[in-house]
């Protein structure tokens, strides 16, 4: 079966003290053994860049941008 990625499951799957966390890798981790595809698009590296680079106290991760940056 075939995936859209949320960003949210993006900025979790990046924040291991987030609760979230676990959760979110468990998720990605069956969709794959399954043999599922995740994927994702380019709205989804725009909306995560934006939020991983923003300031903690404005509400983001605070991340340099080579420290968010997606490969």
């Amino acid at each position: 079966m075939k995936w859209l990625a949320d960003t949210n499951l993006l900025l979790r799957s990046v924040q291991t003290a987030h609760p979230s966390y676990a959760t979110v890798s468990r998720a990605v981790e069956t969709l794959f053994d399954r043999g599922d595809d995740l994927y994702v698009i380019g709205q989804n590296v725009i909306e995560f860049w934006a939020v991983a680079t923003r300031r903690v106290t404005e509400n983001g991760l605070g991340l340099s941008p080579e420290e968010s940056r997606v490969s």
